[in-house]
C-alpha cells in the first residue's frame, strides 16, 4: 500500500484524524493529482478541517465522509 493510500485509508477509518495527519494527506493528495479538481476539493476540505468544526471549518466526520468519496472516484472501476 502507498503512502498516500496507507494515510487516507487511516484517516477515514478514524485511526488517525489529527491535523498532521489531515496536512500530511492534503500534501500528498497536492502532489499526486494536481490536475483533479476532485481530488483538489479534497485538499481545500483538509486544509478547512478542525476537530470540531466551525464557521468555514468542517468537523473531521465530514471530512471523513468526502474522502471516502475521493477514494471511490480514484478507485478504477472493477
Amino acid at each position: 500500500m502507498d503512502k498516500l493510500t496507507l494515510a487516507l485509508t487511516r484517516f477515514i477509518n478514524g485511526e488517525d484524524t489529527s491535523l498532521t495527519a489531515a496536512n500530511s494527506l492534503e500534501v500528498l493528495l497536492d502532489e499526486a493529482y494536481p490536475d483533479d479538481e476532485f481530488a483538489q476539493s479534497a485538499v481545500v476540505d483538509l486544509a478547512s478541517c478542525s476537530p470540531g468544526g466551525g464557521p468555514f471549518l468542517l468537523d473531521m466526520p465530514e471530512v471523513q465522509l468526502r474522502l471516502l468519496r475521493l477514494r471511490d472516484h480514484l478507485s478504477p472501476p472493477s
